[in-house]
């Protein structure tokens, strides 16, 4: 592999043309996050020497755990980083130095933060006293994730190459978790940390499952999705490995959506109107312009498994609480364009399509592809409030008819 540092005029050239960024500042940042590997080295010693003494992570000082967590963290993020551009080498040695915008993007996010994880654990490995949680709201999960449509390829095999490394950490923290005794007190919580383990790993295992030799964008979704489902489980099972009394306020990631492929279009269980408000179905139903409206919707979709797995988002949501429909003032119940998803409050902070939102924040869906011909993009997202009432009805089909 040529020396990303060292580009040739050849291969500026070609990074030029294809718009890709330089490289220089992210490899920079990996060099910088090597330490990140010194640091688990340092941890695991003092996990083993813990072992040795017959003591469990209950009994250590809190500035050891401080310390695992932290070192866990900079090391899964220090690995997802190198994994990135290294992938994209492999996959485009022409412009070796260079990456594509998305790429930067989420590789800066994970490089960049492994300095503030590394400064944490040197801390607490001096400071018998130091308790990162008295600092931080932990577990922390991960940078948010990159979006882009249609996700390069060479992401998917990042994403593979990533998981080994960290599903095997967290095995040796959980043996070692286990291995010096846990008190009967303790049990349920370190089965607690098996069970996201065993999620992460059956995320994986299905994703794994999903791949074929045939390029299908239904697919590379699905097992996108289960594989950062997977990374983002095992980030959160190895900092409750290191610090186990979290698992006291602890509150599950929910999983990954995992949509039917029969209920795709083209599925013999697809339902076109699955977006549309319950409560007011019946109407648009009945309604022929809203009939072709949702035909073309779904034709124009250049990616429904998003689409669908944005439903079963929100779904999740709504089924676990944190989210509730919405009836607006004088029984408005649905947003005013195709496809007239339901509308929705918040009921404790969420984060939906990687929007964070606060408790009494309204917000609908937004699925529409009327700006498509003009060279636009589909637009797949979360719409926030307030709403009011209106007596329009924008159907919003891509051939302009509104």
């Amino acid at each position: 592999m040529a020396d990303p540092l060292k580009p040739t005029l050849v291969t500026k050239l070609r990074a030029s043309l294809s718009g890709e960024r330089d490289a220089a500042l992210l490899e920079a940042l990996r060099a910088a996050g090597r330490v990140a590997y010194d640091e688990l080295m340092a941890a695991e010693k003092v996990r083993t020497e813990l072992a040795a003494a017959g003591l469990t992570l209950w009994d250590a000082p809190v500035a050891v755990s401080s310390q695992l967590l932290a070192a866990w963290n900079a090391f899964v993020l220090q690995t997802l980083g190198e994994t990135f551009l290294d992938a994209d080498y492999t996959a485009n040695p022409g412009t070796v130095g260079y990456v594509p915008q998305v790429t930067y993007d989420q590789t800066a996010r994970w490089l960049a933060a492994v300095e503030g994880w590394v400064s944490r654990a040197r801390q607490a490995r001096v400071n018998p006293d130091y308790d990162i949680s008295g600092e931080l709201a932990l577990p922390a999960s991960l940078p948010p994730w990159a979006e882009v449509e249609p996700c390069p390829p060479e992401h998917l095999s990042a994403l593979l190459a990533a998981i080994p490394p960290v599903r095997e950490h967290v095995d040796v923290a959980l043996y070692a978790l286990e291995r010096a005794g846990v008190p009967e007190q303790r049990r349920k919580a370190v089965n607690r940390i098996k069970q996201l383990a065993a999620e992460a790993a059956a995320a994986t295992d299905y994703a794994m499952g999903l791949r074929t030799q045939r390029h299908n964008a239904t697919l590379h979704e699905l097992i996108e999705n289960n594989l950062k489902q997977a990374l983002e489980l095992w980030f959160h099972a190895g900092q409750l490995a290191a610090m186990p009394k979290l698992l006291d306020n602890y509150r599950a990631l929910r999983p990954a959506a995992r949509p039917d492929i029969a209920t795709l279009p083209g599925g013999a269980r697809f339902d076109p109107w699955c977006l549309t408000d319950p409560a007011t179905l019946r109407r648009w139903q009945h309604d022929r312009r809203a009939v072709q409206a949702i035909q073309e919707l779904w034709e124009w979709d250049p990616d429904p498994a998003a689409t669908m797995a944005l439903k079963a988002e929100v779904d999740a949501a709504v089924a676990a609480g944190d989210v509730a429909f919405l009836n607006a003032p004088r029984g408005g119940t649905c947003y005013y364009e195709c496809p007239w998803a339901p509308l929705y409050e918040v009921r404790r902070p969420v984060t939906i399509a990687g929007r964070s939102m606060q408790t009494l924040q309204q917000f609908t869906l937004e699925i529409a592809a009327d700006d498509m011909p003009r060279g636009l993009p589909f637009r797949r997202g979360v719409l926030l409030g307030p709403f009011r009432l209106t007596n329009e009805v924008e159907y919003c089909d891509p051939d302009g008819q509104h």
